[in-house]
């Protein structure tokens, strides 16, 4: 478990860098904001489901939960506003580049946690 878990935080430590590299530029920054979000969803789906069955480790279950408490309500919001966050360069800056990025360091650090822990 611990190799996985590992592999993971790898993983996420290469697409946190690529998003922010693609951040960089003007236009590809949405996209490595996508890829990132893609590679964090589906390394979170990997690590819920195991740490959710076990009875112990509480203080992993809580960040899991935070992270998706996290990342669906962002996910909502935009999603629900979309045309008004697109047209305000604010909010398009809140909901599409700064909080998926807090989320994002927030994961690694929870999988730097798992790691340490397994």
């Amino acid at each position: 478990m611990k190799n996985k878990i590992s592999t993971l935080r790898q993983i996420n430590i290469i697409a946190f860098v690529i998003c922010i590299l693609f951040y960089l530029t003007c236009y590809a920054r949405f996209t490595g904001q996508i890829f990132l979000s893609f590679v964090q969803i589906f390394s979170a789906i990997g690590i819920t489901i195991p740490f959710l069955m076990v009875k112990d480790q509480s203080e992993i279950k809580k960040r899991i939960k935070i992270y998706w408490l996290v990342t669906i309500l962002n996910a909502l919001l935009l999603f629900s506003f979309f045309k008004t966050i697109m047209w305000n360069d604010l909010l398009q800056v809140v909901f599409v580049n700064i909080i998926p990025s807090i989320t994002a360091v927030y994961f690694i650090r929870t999988l730097s946690l798992i790691e340490k822990i397994s």
